[in-house]
């Protein structure tokens, strides 16, 4: 299975924040479904690639690639049989495989410090208009 996401800030600053394994709490939960007694991950980063990998189920690898502002985060499970990609939004809530799309949405949360916390945790009207293109979708800004 895999997913990725893109994330406003340098490759490098996410890639440590990433690897920090004290950080690693806010997505492997999110991978697991689970926030309580979770395993030590077992992170193997390589600062050269920028890839870390996790032995802790599920086990996986996030890619990250970039330059200036821009960042992009692959992420990769180990997963035998499982979807090749994230399933649709509107299927995600039964899926164990959308896990990875939240993980991802969490990390970016907290690298890019807007509303701060897990995707589950915050809804869209605690995000800051200018994330959502800055007005209404209808363009009726009495909405």
């Amino acid at each position: 299975m895999t997913a990725q996401i893109g994330v406003s800030a340098p490759p490098d600053r996410v890639f440590a924040w990433l690897s920090d394994p004290g950080n690693a709490r806010h997505w492997l939960a999110q991978l697991r479904r689970e926030a309580e007694g979770l395993p030590d991950p077992g992170l193997e980063a390589d600062a050269d690639a920028r890839t870390l990998r996790w032995s802790a189920s599920p086990a996986g690898e996030m890619r990250v690639s970039g330059e200036g502002e821009s960042t992009e985060i692959h992420l990769a499970l180990d997963r035998p049989g499982a979807a090749t990609e994230a399933p649709p939004e509107a299927d995600a809530e039964d899926d164990p495989d959308s896990g990875a799309e939240d993980a991802l949405r969490s990390i970016k949360s907290h690298v890019e410090n807007v509303g701060g916390g897990d995707p589950t945790t915050h809804d869209a009207r605690e995000v800051p208009s200018r994330l959502m293109g800055g007005g209404s979708a209808t363009l009726d800004p009495n909405l």
